[in-house]
């Protein structure tokens, strides 16, 4: 029988307010309990605020408001994803979003991929995929990272 190990990829899976993210493994940092934020001020709306971590000044936005436009409340959230920066094109080591539960290590291949339904567009996303019952982003990382570094 043919191994096909090498077809799934380890993938996060995070509980955002509403939806989920899936990420790659490797993009993550560190999940951390949450901090307490420094408020963000001049900064757009899904920019909630930054904290310190490892010596380094970390950004920390709301992928939900960043993608749907309207703000969500994030004092429910009670770990931090710390997040690599991937965008060689802009000067962003990490940054980090609020996350609502603990992130799971799924393996996922290309069949179980499966695009969500009636899901709305957005230039922070590749797709929105329907993963069982919920609905999970993939985000465009470097696009979201181009938003930061316009900001900062």
């Amino acid at each position: 029988m043919a191994d096909n190990s090498s077809d799934f990829i380890p993938c996060m899976l995070i509980p955002l307010q509403q939806h989920y993210l899936l990420l790659p493994n490797a993009t993550i940092a560190e999940v951390i309990p949450m901090p307490r934020l420094n408020p963000a001020s001049d900064k757009p709306n899904y920019w909630v605020g930054d904290c310190n971590w490892h010596e380094k000044q970390l950004s920390v936005i709301d992928l939900e408001t960043l993608v749907e436009s309207k703000a969500y409340d994030i004092s429910d959230a009670n770990k931090l994803c710390v997040l690599h920066g991937i965008n060689e094109n802009v000067d962003i080591d990490v940054y980090a979003l609020p996350c609502y539960g603990v992130p799971q290590l799924i393996h996922l291949n290309e069949s179980a991929l499966k695009l969500a339904q009636d899901t709305e567009g957005s230039d922070f996303l590749h797709y929105q995929i329907q993963i069982g019952n919920k609905v999970a982003y993939i985000p465009n990382l470097d696009r979201i990272e181009e938003a930061l570094s316009q900001q900062q």
